[in-house]
């Protein structure tokens, strides 16, 4: 049993072979980078692994600050048709913003493991080569893209703010944490997050 399990939960995906939850109620538990124990984590909040019993958990702190970082992204690479350079005041917040992720309780070993996972065991592997920000700007802009599309109530206070925000948007960026199809079991005593269903499914 995880840490996690001891409070209400779903499961929002997978990335790569780390499960990727959402906390249904307010998690309590001591932060502390250099503690292998547990997380805290809130309702507006997404963490990577369950904590002690699993893997130790990488919290999504500030979802709003990832989605102007991963919005950057693309304004700054001219990837959204339009420019939308009206975002620009609206995002400028997110790189002024410090602990956007926060990664409890790891050890350098941990730290390696996850660095391998990103670099060859993902949709979208991270390329140092081809992305001069670095490893954690590249993470929290995944991150951010993960929020914006699917659970953009999370980063509401942004959200809220930007006109039709998914016009002029054709292009995959990070897409790293995979959803879980809806009839398949999952361990999170809240469930799957998404319920889907398939368009073209032939009628019983």
């Amino acid at each position: 049993m995880s840490h996690i399990d001891s409070y209400p939960h779903e499961i929002v995906g997978m990335f790569g072979r780390l499960p990727v939850y959402h906390p249904l109620e307010d998690i309590e538990g001591e932060d502390d980078e250099h503690f292998t124990g547990d997380f805290s984590c809130t309702t507006g909040q997404i963490v990577i692994g369950g904590g002690s019993g699993e893997h130790e958990g990488l919290i999504l702190r500030k979802p709003a600050a990832a989605v102007g970082q991963f919005l950057w992204m693309l304004i700054g690479d001219d990837r959204i048709d339009g420019g939308r350079d009206e975002w620009k005041e609206l995002i400028d917040f997110s790189f002024y913003e410090r602990e956007i992720i926060e990664f409890s309780g790891w050890s350098t070993k941990t730290h390696a493991k996850f660095y391998e996972l990103c670099t060859t065991a993902l949709p979208h592997p991270y390329d140092d080569d081809s992305f001069e920000l670095g490893f954690e700007a590249w993470l929290i802009a995944g991150l951010g893209e993960f929020v914006f599309y699917a659970m953009p109530e999370l980063a509401s206070e942004l959200m809220d703010k930007l006109d039709d925000p998914y016009r002029g948007i054709h292009h995959v960026e990070y897409n790293n944490i995979t959803l879980i199809p809806p009839n398949m079991p999952v361990y999170a005593n809240g469930g799957n997050a998404f319920t889907m269903t398939r368009r073209n499914a032939p009628k019983a």
